[in-house]
């Protein structure tokens, strides 16, 4: 690289931006690192690199493990990258599923994924009753309430959900929504058992959802999919066929995605 001095357009550079790609760099080179690694690593001045993790952690393209006070990577950064084209590609996989889940089951079906501790609903096929539950897509919802949240959590890398527990507290939405780190976390590994997660009134009083992951080829969750309707119609645990259903099709779209989509995109 050539010095300040030769290079015409040195004085146009913006020193903060520069350290910040070369901590960025440096996290995607060799992982997660503590603070006193970036510093040595990268030579750049300790408060400096507070503040850009700091920053970068608010933005959420880095996220922080709490008790090793680590830092990485988070999917936000990689959500840049391809966010738009990924989408499309993961809803012409959905959608023929979506919509014979609908005229199967009756309710709404939805298509998630995660930002940050918040889902976000990337396609809607809506039910045609008269009373219905229908969010728009771009709406997003509380990841630790939602079955779309839930179920991609549990198959998420253990530092993710560590990290939306210990850095996002888990408000109460309504009185059956879990706040409990612990019993938050007990719930996941139900889910991953199970293969699918229940959102019995949780986001909110009178809806009830089941959701299950999507996944990329190394078994990490990509989205999710979800039926939901009125708690007074829509009881999918005691409906085998609603479950089955859900699985099935979450399979087939996990199959039908092309292999250059995955969790860590």
């Amino acid at each position: 690289m050539r010095s300040k001095s030769s290079d015409p357009q040195a004085k146009y550079l913006v020193p903060v931006v520069q350290s910040t790609f070369r901590i960025l760099n440096e996290l995607s080179r060799s992982g997660p690192l503590k603070l006193s690694d970036l510093v040595h690593r990268t030579g750049i001045a300790k408060s400096s690199v507070f503040r850009i993790l700091t920053t970068l952690h608010k933005l959420g393209y880095v996220a922080r493990d709490n008790r090793q006070r680590m830092y990485y990577l988070s999917r936000g950064l990689f959500s840049l990258i391809s966010e738009g084209s990924d989408s499309e590609a993961l809803k012409r996989a959905a959608i023929p599923h979506m919509l014979r889940l609908r005229d199967a089951i009756g309710e709404t079906v939805n298509l998630g994924r995660l930002e940050l501790n918040k889902v976000a609903y990337v396609e809607v096929i809506p039910s045609e009753y008269a009373l219905r539950l229908c969010e728009r897509p771009g709406a997003v919802i509380h990841a630790h309430a939602s079955a779309l949240g839930k179920a991609i959590l549990a198959f998420s890398p253990p530092e993710l959900v560590q990290t939306l527990v210990s850095d996002h507290n888990l408000p109460s939405l309504t009185p059956m929504t879990t706040t409990d780190p612990v019993l938050f976390l007990r719930e996941l590994e139900v889910v991953k058992e199970r293969g699918y997660a229940i959102d019995r009134e949780e986001t909110a009083t009178g809806a009830t959802c089941i959701g299950a992951p999507i996944l990329d080829l190394q078994g990490s969750a990509i989205a999710a999919l979800s039926i939901s309707g009125p708690s007074s119609r829509f009881d999918p645990r005691q409906d085998r066929r609603v479950i089955r259903a859900l699985l099935d099709a979450t399979l087939q779209i996990s199959q039908a995605l092309p292999r250059t989509i995955s969790a860590n995109k």
